[in-house]
């Protein structure tokens, strides 16, 4: 079965829906750029509707085309993706993911955005959540907890860099072909060759007890 493909843009400044940056913090208009980047997260959700591999790749830095066609301009953050279950989870990120993967453009000398694979996924919704490098969830850092506990908030932007980003979720359904279902007809005739006693037996009981 064909992959399907979902693409996620925008500015993390503007679309961000963490916007903790510690004890009594909370981001706002006279935040700069630097603060963003340090603690903002933009988490999203997808479905996946069959069991399916999952895989993500960036263009945040070097810019490219999704494959969907859209086009993300270079310069944007160094970014890092990372994957949640329905109950947030903690499942995966691009701490070991594929730093400058095949087809990744380099920018102001650098090849920084990033692929994530998050293996096989069962049928449900899930959370990718998008932050600056570095600014990894606490579920992560910690190893327990879960999505609502936050961030690090230890992101960091370059100075040639801006806080736009665009990343494809790839979606490819588990092409495994469920076993051979043996015809109608094979299946009665060797029902009643296995079980022919059984429902003699059966009939009787069931003549008993109408009488």
């Amino acid at each position: 079965m064909a992959a399907s493909t979902l693409f996620f843009s925008g500015n993390l400044r503007t679309d961000a829906t963490v916007l903790d940056c510690g004890p009594s913090c909370t981001l706002g208009a006279a935040n700069t750029d630097f603060d963003y980047a340090q603690s903002a997260a933009v988490v999203d959700s997808f479905v996946v509707g069959s069991t399916s591999t999952m895989s993500a790749i960036t263009y945040s830095y070097g810019g490219g085309t999704s494959l969907t066609g859209a086009v993300v301009a270079a310069g944007g953050l160094e970014p890092y993706l990372s994957l949640f279950d329905a109950s947030g989870n903690f499942l995966a990120s691009t701490f070991f993911g594929t730093q400058c993967p095949a087809g990744a453009n380099t920018y102001a000398g650098n090849c920084d955005d990033e692929s994530l694979d998050g293996g096989t996924l069962a049928a449900g919704t899930y959370y990718i959540a998008l932050t600056a490098f570095q600014n990894m969830s606490l579920a992560e850092n910690y190893g327990l907890g879960n999505l609502s506990d936050g961030f690090t908030g230890l992101g960091d932007l370059q100075l040639d860099e801006d806080l736009h980003y665009g990343f494809d979720v790839i979606l490819t359904p588990n092409s495994t072909p469920p076993p051979p279902v043996p015809e109608p007809n094979y299946l009665f005739l060797m029902a009643f060759a296995l079980g022919a006693p059984f429902l003699v037996t059966k009939m009787k009981l069931h003549a008993g007890m109408h009488s």
